[in-house]
């Protein structure tokens, strides 16, 4: 089985520990030193049973697999432009707020 683990102390999160059912579950976190961690609940009964149609996601996996390499390529890339669009806007909303001389680092060295 895969678990999320987060930290309450510190807010580190471990993504898909494997560990078996059984298994006790983590205490230590690995960032702070803590036994803070926490299993993040996720899933559900329906991620256990195969061919089960009943969750969104199980019915996005099911509709993606059933799509043509041609219809996913189409549906990546303008995901990518809208990433990179959304980028760009928040790139330059940062700009537009700097003061003249943060401006003028910026264009000079590249920092913030």
């Amino acid at each position: 089985m895969l678990y999320d683990y987060g930290c309450d102390n510190c807010g580190h999160f471990l993504e898909d520990v494997q560990q078996s059912i059984h298994d006790e579950a983590l205490k230590k976190c690995p960032s702070c030193g803590q036994n803070a961690l926490e299993r993040v609940p996720y899933g559900g009964i329906g991620s256990f049973m195969k061919n089960n149609s009943n969750t969104i996601g199980s019915q996005a996996d099911k509709n993606w697999s059933q799509m043509g390499s041609y219809q996913r390529s189409e549906i990546e890339a303008k995901s990518k432009s809208k990433s990179d669009e959304r980028s760009a806007k928040d790139e330059r909303r940062k700009i537009n707020s700097m003061t003249e001389a943060q401006k003028q680092k910026y264009i000079i060295t590249g920092e913030k």
